[in-house]
């Protein structure tokens, strides 16, 4: 699933979901305890409080777990790989990796890419991802 850059033109998959300029996930933090959460919610998932702001999320993590698929529905080309990826603000996103899925391990840094999605009605929109990340690769050559 190749990349696409956030300000292709193309709408997002939900407008709640992300920001485009510049592409971050957007989450909830609870104003009564602190805890931030992914996707925006209308009550805080640790203390129950309906006090919450929207704000960006880091756009880099780090691989908790993942799993390879090799039988997808119809339509859908395999293998691909998801993963939950630990934020950096200590939030939990599960996710497609985007690139290099089939070098991925635990523990990997990756970063946020925006990715088209085909919906439902034919359209293409802008979804998200993660790929290895590109300063750990460049480290790595050096």
């Amino acid at each position: 699933m190749p990349s696409v850059p956030a300000d292709a033109g193309l709408e997002p998959i939900r407008k709640d979901l992300l920001d485009l300029k510049p592409f971050r996930l957007r989450g909830a933090v609870c104003d009564a305890c602190g805890t931030r959460s992914f996707p925006v919610r209308d009550f805080c998932p640790n203390c129950l409080s309906d006090r919450l702001h929207v704000e960006a999320l880091a756009p880099h993590g780090t691989v908790f777990s993942f799993t390879t698929v090799h039988i997808a529905p119809a339509g859908r080309e395999t293998p691909y790989t998801l993963a939950y990826v630990d934020l950096d603000d200590e939030v939990r996103v599960f996710a497609q990796i985007s690139e290099g899925g089939d070098r991925i391990a635990i523990g990997d840094r990756v970063e946020l890419v925006a990715v088209p999605v085909r919906v439902a009605d034919g359209d293409v929109r802008i979804g998200y991802a993660f790929q290895p990340s590109r300063k750990l690769a460049r480290e790595a050559v050096a």
